[in-house]
């Protein structure tokens, strides 16, 4: 049986560098999943080392200034944006706060997926002991919108469920 993290639930704490909030849905040894709270412009914390994918669930956007000047820019919901974690990272609001989706793995080691899938897509998603499915539209038995379930078994959805699968996974060569 998969296990369900209710949204509601998660305590909600401080970056590691103290400019914003989030809410840690799991994390182990050198990877992360949660949420984030997108106040006000601030610098995000430093991931040296780390991969970061980053998703807009509420909110019209931002633009993150990456290291030797690239901009990314997020601005639709639901719509994974991967980047290297290594600052300065500056972040600026496009009109408003956001809560977004994180999900950061360290390397050499690990790597991570964050893929948006349909109902009838999320039955064919193999368990495994760090299988997140956050439903982002819809329900997956007894998960609502934001909440998470531990994908431990196969589950099956309606086809109009929307939901983020991020797969924590042993790399073996970067």
């Amino acid at each position: 049986m998969s296990h369900v993290i209710a949204a509601a639930a998660l305590p909600v704490s401080l970056w590691a560098n103290k400019a914003g909030r989030k809410a840690d849905i799991a994390a182990g040894e050198g990877w992360l999943v949660g949420f984030a709270w997108l106040d006000q412009d601030a610098p995000f914390s430093d991931y040296a080392g780390s991969d970061r994918t980053i998703m807009l669930l509420e909110g019209t956007g931002f633009e993150l200034a990456l290291p030797a000047g690239r901009v990314l820019a997020v601005r639709d919901r639901f719509a994974p944006a991967a980047f290297d974690g290594a600052g300065p990272i500056g972040c600026h609001l496009l009109g408003g706060a956001c809560r977004v989706l994180n999900a950061i793995s360290s390397w050499p080691g690990l790597s991570h997926t964050m893929q948006v899938m349909t109902g009838a897509q999320l039955a064919a998603v193999q368990p495994g002991p760090r299988v997140f499915v956050v439903v982002l539209r819809g329900q997956i038995g007894a998960a609502g919108p934001l909440d998470t379930v531990r994908l431990t078994a196969p589950i099956t959805a309606a086809d109009d469920t929307l939901a983020a699968v991020i797969r924590i996974e042993q790399e073996l060569d970067r």
